[in-house]
């Protein structure tokens, strides 16, 4: 049966084209994802290593930079002046002769990667260090476990070791080292050494990590320097690699059954060699991917293929003799048919099936939560609204409508408390409420125009007269009982037309604010509560505002609170209309924001996700308690920031330029006012003023110029050398860059623009006043 059929199979040549066609193309596919695989193999130790190697050699500049920085310190301490005083100095003197040196030491100690610098003369093994100042004997230092190391850097030019500290501070207990040892050397003879501890944490903080790949340092002993945690691999595994790479620059080596790339390079700072492992199935990770799939592609196609011949030759004529047969119940049955003559009965059955498609996607419901939603947002016109209506809403009448909109109050505080999961499930379980309540009386249909509400569209279903206003309290009851949520409901007046509902709409909206002084879980009527407020539309004072940023920036908390709780208040007696109190506190907030985000300090809980949304569905008392904790937890966290070294050091940077204007001073001397570095002034001034020192310092030139133009009969050069500038031509273009004006024009603008010593131009001279 079966060589039958296969007979009959290859004798047909539409068959043997298909099975031909299926062969070829998957032996093509095939041969090329073969090929494309071996040829990214071969390619992959030059092209892929080189970003590996270019990292490696990153952090090896990173390693040899800071090696270098404290190399130089180092040298600079063993020939500085007082040092060499010290060192040749008798024991009796020592203490004497420390002091000078030991102010130098805590000079260089500010860098932050530097733990200390200590001063070791061997003769009396008497000691200078930065933090502990002068001991007579080096035993007596709170760590001196570097004492066994002495004989090496009495041999070695330059010494490098890992270590723990050991001294008896109890916070840095567990702190890792890197000390740096230099001998100090006089007359051919190792008289002393330097000793500089650097921050291992913050050392290793700067290497470049690759998240596919693993980084290790070894020192010249092939003892593990880096990383001294979480290690991907055994130490005896690790040693095998170090065997197997010896120099090479990379090599391809095996771990626990998984291949990787290991690259190395060698510092010529540190001797440390820095070795990567990247693993090969990530580098492959692609490629065998594409391969995969072009095998997996050749084998669906010889399964298409085969699955068309048999398809063709056995499924597909059955059903064309017989639909043939009953077409054309005269005709004799002969051959196998032609699949032509299905096209005029197939196109039916498809078109039928097109048609009942579309109906089945028009989900009749979401579509008309869809028409809800565009018309209260006005996103339709006035005849797509006629023909949408026509359409989705067969049975209805043309109205009146009713307009609702529940929401559920305090909506962010509700929401925090829930997964994001958990809170579409509970607001699809209100919709099920309101949709089954109102079933029975009402045409209903559901629109979510906001993240706390539901807008309801109501038509009663026959002509008695409906009390919504009592319907609406008890849906508030039905949903705190079965789901423990407070909502609160807002109805606008009834719409006479569809083409009426967004006014509708807005009318309960604005009836749903007022919950703002009457709380929660009630029901307003735009018709009963509008009255009540329209006469409460005046202008509001924006003094209280003002207040309370003041207070924050002065730290005065509690003035600021009472400064809140007095607007309150007043709001509340005047009975303000809601949406300007959720303007104000809007004002307020954003304030706030762009305060603690200019000094880079902690948002309070309230403000971390905040949006204006989140005030709209609470009541004045508690945005009253909201306001007074955000004050209350910035002016803390601002209080305390003022208290700060770095703020303290801030402000006497720029009490220095203040005082010094007219002085020709620069980032050194301000630096050196401090008794700071460069780097570091820079540093602290950039973080604590969110500025340059070199913008500040123009900037407060340029405001005291302004002064004495507008304040002044005195000349633009007499004025530039008051500022700091020895050059007028300088000084102008400093002014205008910052001002977009010249001296000379910001002075006519003034009211001393008729007595200033400079006289103005003649309008015919060809040289203007911007050109100087």
């Amino acid at each position: 049966m079966l060589r039958f059929r296969l007979k009959y199979l290859f004798k047909n040549k539409q068959t043997r084209l298909i099975l031909m066609l299926t062969l070829s193309v998957s032996l093509l596919i095939t041969v090329i994802g073969l090929f494309s695989y071996g040829q990214y193999r071969d390619a992959l130790d030059t092209e892929l290593n080189t970003p590996n190697v270019e990292l490696l050699q990153i952090n090896l500049d990173v390693t040899n930079r800071a090696f270098r920085e404290a190399d130089n310190k180092a040298v600079d301490v063993s020939f500085q002046p007082s040092v060499i005083q010290y060192m040749n100095t008798d024991t009796q003197d020592n203490a004497a002769k420390a002091e000078e040196p030991q102010v130098y030491l805590r000079t260089l100690a500010t860098e932050p990667d530097i733990h200390s610098i200590k001063v070791l003369k061997f003769s009396d093994q008497s000691l200078i260090s930065s933090n502990d100042g002068y001991m007579a004997d080096w035993e007596e230092a709170a760590d001196y476990a570097w004492s066994t190391w002495i004989g090496e850097i009495k041999e070695k030019p330059l010494l490098i070791k890992r270590r723990q500290y050991t001294g008896t501070n109890s916070k840095l207990g567990m702190t890792e080292l890197l000390t740096l040892a230099r001998p100090i050397v006089q007359d051919g003879q190792t008289v002393g050494a330097v000793v500089v501890d650097l921050d291992y944490d913050w050392l290793f903080s700067q290497m470049y990590t690759h998240l596919s790949s693993y980084q290790f340092v070894y020192n010249l002993e092939g003892e593990l320097i880096y990383p001294k945690l979480n290690l991907p691999f055994p130490l005896e595994n690790m040693k095998e690699v170090l065997s197997l790479i010896d120099v090479s620059p990379f090599a391809h080596v095996k771990i626990e059954g998984q291949a990787y790339m290991a690259n190395q390079t060698f510092s010529n700072v540190t001797g440390w060699r820095l070795i990567s492992l990247v693993p090969m199935e990530q580098l492959l990770k692609n490629v065998t991917i594409a391969r995969n799939m072009m095998l997996s592609l050749s084998l669906i196609s010889i399964l298409v293929g085969c699955s068309a011949i048999y398809y063709y030759n056995f499924a597909s004529f059955r059903p064309l003799k017989r639909i043939n047969k009953l077409l054309n119940p005269g005709l004799k049955s002969g051959g196998q048919g032609n699949l032509y003559d299905l096209e005029p009965v197939i196109g039916k059955l498809v078109g039928d099936f097109q048609s009942k498609s579309l109906v089945a996607e028009w989900s009749l419901p979401e579509l008309r939560s869809k028409f809800v939603h565009d018309l209260i947002t006005r996103s339709i016109g006035t005849q797509e609204t006629g023909a949408k209506w026509g359409h989705y809403f067969e049975g209805w009448k043309e109205g009146p409508f009713e307009v609702l909109i529940v929401s559920i109050d305090r909506h962010t505080q509700w929401a925090a408390a829930y997964q994001e999961e958990d809170q579409m499930l509970l607001k699809y379980a209100i919709n099920n409420i309101i949709v089954e309540y109102f079933q029975p009386a009402w045409q209903v249909v559901t629109a979510t125009p906001q993240k706390d509400s539901l807008v309801v569209l109501l038509q009663p279903r026959e002509l008695q007269e409906t009390e919504l206003t009592e319907n609406a309290g008890q849906l508030i009851d039905m949903i705190q009982n079965l789901l423990n949520i407070s909502v609160s409901v807002g109805i606008g007046n009834p719409a006479p037309a569809i083409t009426k509902v967004a006014r509708a709409y807005a009318e309960a909206n604005l009836a749903l604010s007022h919950r703002l002084y009457e709380g929660y879980g009630r029901v307003r009527h735009y018709a009963a509560e509008e009255p009540r407020y329209a006469e409460s539309l005046q202008a509001v004072d924006d003094t209280w505002k003002q207040e309370v940023l003041h207070a924050l920036k002065s730290s005065a908390a509690t003035t600021g609170v009472e400064w809140i709780r007095r607007w309150s208040a007043d709001a509340r007696k005047k009975v303000i209309q809601p949406q300007k109190i959720f303007r104000m506190v809007d004002d307020l907030l954003e304030e706030l924001l762009a305060i603690a985000g200019a000094g880079g300090h902690p948002l309070p809980e309230e403000l971390a996700n905040y949006t204006r949304h989140q005030v709209t569905t609470m009541d004045l008392s508690e945005i009253e308690q909201m306001l007074c904790g955000i004050v209350e937890r910035m002016s803390e966290e601002l209080g305390q920031h003022r208290q700060s070294k770095e703020y303290l050091l801030a402000q006497a940077m720029i009490q220095y330029m203040e005082n010094h204007l007219q002085d020709n001073i620069g980032l050194q001397d301000i630096a050196s006012h401090v008794n700071m570095g460069i780097s570091s002034v820079s540093n602290i001034f950039k973080e604590e003023t969110g500025t340059t020192v070199y913008d500040y310092l123009t900037n407060l030139r340029i405001d005291k110029a302004c002064e004495l133009l507008s304040g002044s009969g005195m000349k633009i050069a007499d004025i530039a050398m008051l500022v700091g500038y020895q050059n007028e031509n300088s000084f102008i273009r400093a002014f205008r860059k910052i001002k977009s004006i010249t001296p000379g024009k910001f002075r006519e603008n003034s009211k001393y623009s008729k007595t200033y010593a400079d006289p103005p131009k003649p309008r015919q001279s060809s040289v203007s006043e911007d050109s100087e």
